[in-house]
Formats: C-alpha cells, structure tokens, sequence
C-alpha cells in the first residue's frame, strides 16, 4: 500500500502570509505609537529635569552668598534681579540673576558700575522668573519653563 503525501491547499498558505502580514503590520503601529509616546515623555522629563536645574543653581548661588548684607533684590535696566555681593580685595563686585529676551542670565560687574541687562550669560531659558524679598530673610522664587512647568521655592538667608 503506498502512503499519500497530504497535500497542501493555496488558501492555507495565503492565509499564513495574511496573518504574518497582519502581525507585522500591528507591530508596526505599535512600534509608531510607542515611539511618540516615549518623545512626550523624554520632553516632559526633560523640561522638569531644567526647573529642577536651576532651582539647584539658584540655592547654591544663595547658599554661596548667605552673609550680612550679601543677598538683596534690586533691578538692573528696570528688570527685576537677584543680587549677590561678593567683596574681593576690598572692593565689592554683584552678580545679578535675571530674566532677559526669555533667558535667566547671569552677571558678574563691579559694584556701582553701569552694567547692561544684554551683557549677561545665559543660564537657561524661562518664561518667566519671578523673586520677592518677604521680610525676615526670606525670598520666594518663581520659574516656568518655556513648555509652561513652573517650581516655586522659599530660601531663607541666615544672615538676615
């Protein structure tokens, strides 16, 4: 008796390359969708890791300068500024921290000299930074970054 070979129909095999087909095609979409959903998340991160940043930058400068009479707010060309004095062989220089075009800058000028805002490094881009003297040593700072995440803090001067 001779055994027959079972044979294959076309459909089984048009079926198994549509379903083949039909995954990769899922596994694309899947793989499209994962990928925007990983970029929202990594500009996200990114824009709290700068607030983040620059909260650190500002504790630090005010840690740095937290003596009598070494932390104040003024303005430099009508711009609202975090001021740190710093004496250095007997002769007083500022750093100002401010928001200009967008940017938290930094300058460093000899006290009483005529500095202007436009000359400061850039530290980082903000919408918006706000700080207020509240009395008894206490600065409330405000930043928003330019995607619209804001932090807010209080550093006290134990100094004052």
């Amino acid at each position: 008796m001779k055994k027959t070979a079972p044979t294959s129909h076309p459909i089984s095999g048009l079926f198994s390359l549509l379903l083949f087909g039909l995954f990769v095609l899922f596994l694309l979409i899947m793989l499209l969708f994962s990928a925007q959903i990983y970029q929202r998340s990594i500009k996200k991160a990114d824009s709290e890791t700068d607030l983040g940043t620059i909260s650190s930058y500002i504790t630090t400068k005010f840690r740095q300068h937290d003596v009598q009479d070494g932390i104040f707010t003024d303005e430099l060309n009508d711009i609202p500024a975090l001021c740190f004095r710093d004496t250095i062989n007997n002769r007083d220089y500022i750093t100002y921290l401010y928001l200009d075009d967008g940017s938290l800058k930094e300058l460093f000028t000899a006290s009483g000299s005529s500095a202007q805002a436009n000359a400061g490094t850039v530290i980082a881009s903000l919408s918006d930074f706000q700080i207020e003297e509240k009395g008894n040593g206490f600065y409330y700072i405000f930043l928003q970054s330019t995607v619209g995440n804001t932090s807010e803090f209080f550093l006290h001067s134990s100094a004052d």
